[in-house]
């Protein structure tokens, strides 16, 4: 199975940094973003990458990841300026298999993947949403029946009833049909299949997810890294 990461955001939130340099490319923890990314799905036995590049950040991020031999990933690029978060997984359709993740570029978590994705094939999903139940409203949220099917989703609503998108899916093949350009996953390829009542399932977690497009969201992430790190020297 393989990740469509989308790390092309232009990183506004977090100007004037991101003016040159690309989110997935910020220093946290003595690395960057992107390792931990890689790390992360690794960890869940995904090795095979596609990420999803303006043209403006493609340069840069592929002369420090190269063909992610030396982070034992293997890794393909799709570029393709600002046509949406669905318009980009669409552009990179002929990189992508049957069933593979599509991983927000800028989204922190210690989420069981693999249980995820288990639980996608368990109820034959044509997409499964990742919602969470820790985190504060920010996000992307998604009401769910008590079979764990989705009956409605909402990009980031006043409301806050319901547990909040991590900005990680597994998806069918059959989804890339619904990422056409300028087209957004939340707001427009869930909607439409919910609308067409197609089998889109939520798997919840109370695992946080730090989203680092905020200075605050970094803050937050590099104090959690440095207790880590306190914890680990104490355990030796």
């Amino acid at each position: 199975m393989k990740a469509a990461i989308l790390a092309g955001g232009a990183g506004t939130r977090l100007y004037p940094i991101t003016t040159y340099i690309p989110k997935t490319l910020l220093p946290i923890g003595g690395r960057f973003v992107i390792e931990y990314i890689i790390d992360y799905l690794k960890h869940h036995g995904i090795t095979e990458l596609v990420l999803l590049l303006s043209e403006s950040e493609f340069e840069l991020v592929r002369n420090h990841l190269g063909d992610g031999e030396r982070f034992g990933a293997k890794i393909e690029y799709s570029v393709a300026d600002r046509i949406g978060t669905a318009g980009a997984v669409g552009a990179a359709a002929d990189l992508l298999g049957d069933r593979f993740v599509i991983y927000y570029g800028d989204v922190l978590t210690d989420m069981n993947l693999r249980e995820m994705i288990k639980f996608h094939e368990q109820k034959k999903a044509v997409c499964t949403l990742a919602l969470s139940t820790a985190v504060p409203i920010e996000y992307g949220v998604g009401q769910v029946n008590s079979e764990g099917r989705v009956t409605y989703f909402q990009e980031k609503p006043i409301i806050k009833e319901y547990p909040v998108s991590m900005g990680i899916h597994v998806a069918e093949k059959e989804v890339l049909s619904y990422c056409t350009p300028h087209t957004d996953i939340a707001q427009n390829v869930v909607p439409q299949l919910l609308q067409e009542r197609k089998p889109v399932y939520a798997y919840l977690t109370n695992e946080r997810h730090y989203d680092i497009g905020t200075f605050k969201s970094l803050e937050e992430v590099r104090e959690l890294l440095e207790k880590k790190k306190k914890a680990i020297r104490s355990d030796a």
